[in-house]
């Protein structure tokens, strides 16, 4: 992560995106890393559903000399490791999917312990929005979360992408998607971490081809795609 900017949109792919600009600015590279999982899971599937949610570690806190709160913080990511392990196999499991995208960031900052914001990318033809959500998936990541001794938050009103959209030039919930997970891109937050540990990672999801070779997009054919 080193390039830096305070700018209201960022150009990627052809597209003028929003993004939310937070204190100093945020990091380029993750945003890119949003764009192309969430593009290369909609050259698989006609529909994307993106949700997220954050973990933090729990854990005693801390005063250095100045009287401030800190906490102790890890060296490395083995807890997102262990974390993405059992809920991304569950979700395969549960919903039947061949694939499940994600970027995940690590932050540690005055008066708050190591925590993790993650944003996930999943078929939207497996999963129903609000009821998969509220009634299954968050239970599942808050007894997760529970059992590996961390503290989880899940903000409402995740996004359904849907490729008969973007067919129609019309990208405001392709858009509204990106600008909620360019959250994990900010800066605040991610200048302390171990000598192991990197600040962010997504999934490695590779885009489907056509036949000539460039990403699938919403107006290509599904069917022979699939086939």
């Amino acid at each position: 992560m080193r390039i830096i900017s305070n700018e209201p949109t960022i150009e990627l792919g052809g597209l003028e995106l929003d993004v939310m600009v937070k204190g100093d600015g945020y990091y380029r590279e993750p945003l890119i890393a949003i764009k192309d999982q969430l593009d290369a899971m909609l050259s698989y599937h006609s529909k994307v559903f993106v949700f997220r949610f954050d973990i933090r570690i729990k854990g005693d806190s801390h005063y250095n000399e100045e009287g401030i709160e800190f906490d102790t913080f890890t060296d490395d990511n083995q807890i997102i490791t262990n974390f993405l392990k059992v809920f991304n196999r569950w979700l395969k499991r549960r919903y039947n999917l061949l694939r499940v995208g994600y970027v995940w960031c690590r932050e540690i900052e005055k008066a708050k312990k190591q925590h993790y914001h993650l944003v996930f990318m999943v078929d939207g033809n497996k999963i129903n929005a609000t009821t998969s959500l509220h009634n299954t998936i968050k239970p599942k990541i808050k007894e997760l979360a529970k059992k590996q001794g961390l503290v989880e938050h899940i903000p409402p009103n995740p996004y359904m992408v849907d490729n008969a959209d973007l067919k129609k030039d019309d990208y405001t919930l392709y858009k509204a998607a990106f600008y909620r997970a360019s959250y994990l891109a900010k800066v605040s937050g991610k200048n302390i971490k171990g000598e192991r540990a990197n600040n962010f990672q997504p999934s490695r999801v590779k885009p489907r081809l056509n036949k000539y070779g460039d990403i699938f997009k919403a107006g290509d054919d599904y069917h022979k795609r699939l086939k």
